[in-house]
């Protein structure tokens, strides 16, 4: 009965209820009812929590926790973790105030305690949003609603929508909030509502409109919290609605009232010790006082509000320091108990060791005289045994050490031998690399510098032809480089946005010349549905492209190769879209045995075929590693003598937001750079220097690492494009020269580009590790060289 009534008398005269459950503690101690003893001290912290006695409380709830944990109930352990959580939060230990909640909310779920549950969780959400996880915090909030309302529970729906609310509000989303703000309004206007947020909301609402400057309709919402706050005598809410009233008269300009509710707010919360809204109070005292120009008054009020904010950090380091002297004492209190308990299980445990031991002894002494007896009959037999088996071990672990040495030697040899080898084959390729690309790399650019200058069409389509056909002999030295690539696992995609259309168009171009030695009619088919632009690793996919074609034109004498791409489907995303493209030859064909081994690595569809045609085998292995690694499949249909029809998806992304890229001679404007050009073949540097200077640029040749140190010593340049493999000094030793500041250079943080004919992984790693900030390789593309020099 004094329990019940305690819990009536909470909200209303929380100091009676303190009276009334401690009265409810004497007499359940006196009848040593542990259940209620529990009960009593949990109405005894709930009361200090109402009147903002924390430490108290705290106390009260600890006690309460470990009464219930004496009588195992569940309910009540629950109970008691969730409130410790609430002082917890109101002392700032949100970590200790998470962990209460979370073992409440586990509790509850055990028990399938809804009303539980969502208080949990609703809990556990506003220790999440001041800790800033607001994503955290809203999951929990609207599992809680969702449970609040299956269950009809209108006390914990009104909470959940109040602090759902509350999230969107300090996110500044006011329309969101003061949605959740008007249905926990609705429900606790309800008849058979019996909390007590009504005043609580109608605050919150009044800084919605307050936020988006609706100041006569804010001042109607806290005018109607304030009566109820009158009403029902919380005195917490009618200070901190007082304050809000005074801020929105000021803000609308009417100083002198809000000075007013200011000091009516300020008078209130200093009865009640509320010290944070006094705070709050003097603060917004000393802004009016300043817009009234008042400003000895301002200053009064802001050395007032300084000093209470000092003295707020102290309480609240008080509380803390308070806390943790609680908790030690009785950290010490339980472990007194426990070394009591531990020594008395410590002297029981001594008496029964020395009887065990002294059985033990007994025991041990029969055993022993029978063990020596057998042992003395035994022994000779059993030395001359040990004998004869350590001989033979002896010889065994010999052999065997012997044949491990061996096998170990033999393993050492081999790995170093594969290592010697791969080593070399990686050298060997970045010498083919190197060497290989470098003419080419003047062939390309001496035919872009002259497709682009003032020449007949018929010139420039054949030039054309020539820049293609060097690529796709670009390509099939790259073959090699990304079969040793795909060996070791280091292949790695590079995205970038391209033109379906131009890049078939380039494919078709590079067998132009071949098609017509042959009479074979070379056309491509692009579907109306497919996107202009797209987003993936253009290089590879040419690649594929040039090794099908090839092939299409190297088994067919005579007829027609046509390139065809279509949309297969577009994807879960928006952006990304699976393309179809086949490549459909009237060739010789594949015998259906020989199309299950096409895909197979340096095969080709008969012996006789490498004799007459040519090449490696090696093209279809590398398309069908490239088209996996693109997220496709790639398969054949044929027919001996038929002709063959070569298939294979891939997975790009559109590129929506690409429109007409700008002319690298129209963006170059923005920006015009002194470049040095660290280079050692005339020819590429004839061809980067012609590349500079159609882009607007002027430049400078450096032929070694040397050289470049000496000009960068002399002159100002706003960036460096550095070859890699140069004599006397080379790429990477130069940068590091560059970047320590060697030999006087001006700049040791120019921006250094490399611009070099190795196309494999270790060189662009090594180029990064040097400092170098970006990495392009010939041949030299304008439209990159553009984009990487104006983001210098």
């Amino acid at each position: 009965m004094l329990i019940n009534l305690s819990k009536d008398y909470l909200y209303q005269q929380p100091q009676k209820a303190i009276e009334l459950a401690n009265e409810a503690l004497e007499i359940s101690i006196s009848i040593k009812d542990l259940k209620r003893q529990a009960s009593s001290l949990y109405c005894i912290a709930d009361g200090y929590r109402v009147i903002g006695e924390n430490i108290k409380s705290l106390d009260y709830f600890l006690q309460s926790l470990k009464t219930f944990k004496d009588v195992s109930d569940k309910e009540g352990i629950a109970r008691c973790a969730n409130s410790i959580g609430l002082i917890y939060r109101f002392l700032g230990d949100y970590p200790a105030a998470l962990d209460y909640h979370l073992n409440a909310l586990r509790i509850y779920e055990e028990l399938g305690d809804n009303v539980g549950i969502a208080s949990s969780m609703i809990n556990t959400g506003v220790v999440y949003r001041n800790l800033g996880e607001k994503d955290i915090a809203l999951d929990n909030y609207e599992k809680a609603l969702k449970i609040s309302r299956k269950n009809n529970d209108l006390i914990n729906t009104v909470s959940a929508l109040v602090s759902t609310g509350n999230i969107y509000w300090y996110n500044n989303e006011n329309t969101k909030s003061l949605k959740y703000y008007e249905e926990a309004l609705e429900i606790s206007q309800q008849d058979d509502f019996k909390g007590d947020n009504t005043a609580g909301i109608l605050n919150n609402i009044g800084n919605v409109n307050r936020s988006e400057g609706k100041y006569n309709e804010a001042l109607e919402y806290y005018n109607k919290s304030l009566q109820i706050s009158k009403k029902i005598g919380d005195k917490n809410l009618i200070a901190v609605t007082l304050k809000n009233i005074g801020i929105v008269k000021k803000n609308s300009g009417k100083l002198s009232q809000a000075i007013e509710y200011f000091n009516k707010s300020l008078k209130l919360s200093q009865q009640i010790h509320l010290l944070r809204i006094q705070r709050e109070t003097l603060d917004q005292l000393s802004q009016t006082y300043t817009l009234l120009a008042d400003y000895k008054k301002a200053l009064e009020y802001h050395i007032e509000y300084s000093k209470l904010k000092d003295s707020l950090y102290d309480e609240e380091t008080s509380s803390k320091i308070s806390m943790l002297q609680l908790s030690h004492e009785k950290k010490e209190t339980e472990q007194q108990n426990t070394i009591k308990e531990k020594d008395l299980e410590l002297k029981i445990s001594r008496e029964r060791n020395i009887r065990n031991f002294i059985i033990l002894i007994s025991l041990l002494a029969i055993s022993l005289a029978v063990f020596l007896w057998n042992q003395y009959r035994l022994k000779a037999k059993r030395n001359q045994e040990l004998r004869i088996l350590n001989a033979e071990l002896e010889r065994r672990v010999e052999e065997r050490t012997k044949r491990m040495r061996e096998e170990i030697e033999q393993r050492r040899i081999a790995q170093e031998q594969a290592e010697l080898a791969n080593d070399t084959k990686n050298r060997f390729l970045a010498t083919i690399s190197h060497e290989v690309r470098t003419p080419i790399n003047a062939i390309i650019g001496f035919c872009d510098l002259t497709i682009k200058s003032d020449i007949e069409p018929k010139h420039q389509e054949n030039l054309k032809r020539v820049k293609d056909s060097s690529e796709h002999l670009l390509a099939l030295v790259k073959d090699v480089l990304d079969y040793s690539q795909i060996e070791s696992g280091t292949l790695e995609l590079k995205n970038s946005t391209f033109d379906i259309k131009k890049l078939i168009e380039s494919v078709s171009n590079a067998f132009y010349l071949d098609a017509s030695s042959k009479e074979i009619n070379i056309s491509y088919k692009i579907a109306e549905n497919i996107p202009k632009y797209v987003i993936g690793d253009s290089d590879i996919l040419r690649q594929v492209l040039y090794n099908l074609v090839g092939n299409a034109i190297k088994f067919t004498d005579k007829g027609d190769v046509t390139i065809s791409v279509n949309l297969d489907e577009k994807l879960e995303s928006d952006k990304k879209i699976k393309l179809k493209f086949s490549v459909n030859d009237t060739g010789i064909g594949i015998s259906k045995l020989k199309q299950k081994l096409v895909f197979m690595d340096f095969t080709q569809v008969d012996n006789s075929s490498s004799r007459r045609y040519g090449g490696a085998g090696l093209g279809l292995t590398l398309s069908k590693h490239f088209v996996e690694l693109m997220g496709g499949k790639i398969s054949v249909e044929s027919e001996k003598g038929k002709g063959s029809n070569f298939m294979f998806t891939i997975i790009l992304e559109e590129d929506k937001q690409k429109s007409i890229k700008p002319s690298p001679e129209k963006s170059i404007e923005k920006k015009k750079l002194h470049i040095l050009v660290a280079e050692d073949n005339l020819l590429n540097a004839h061809v980067v220097g012609a590349f500079l200077k159609r882009l607007g640029h002027t430049s400078k040749v450096a032929g070694n690492g040397l050289e470049a140190l000496e000009k960068l010593a002399k002159e100002d340049f706003d960036a460096v494009l550095m070859d890699i493999e140069m004599p006397e000094m080379d790429g990477i030793e130069a940068t590091e020269a560059i970047r320590e500041g060697k030999e006087n250079v001006r700049n040791p943080k120019i921006p250094v580009i490399a611009l070099t004919a190795h196309a494999l992984k270790d060189y662009e790693e090594k180029s990064f590790k040097a400092g170098m900030n970006n990495y392009l390789t010939k041949p030299v593309d304008i439209e990159k060289l553009s984009e990487v020099l104006q983001a210098v």
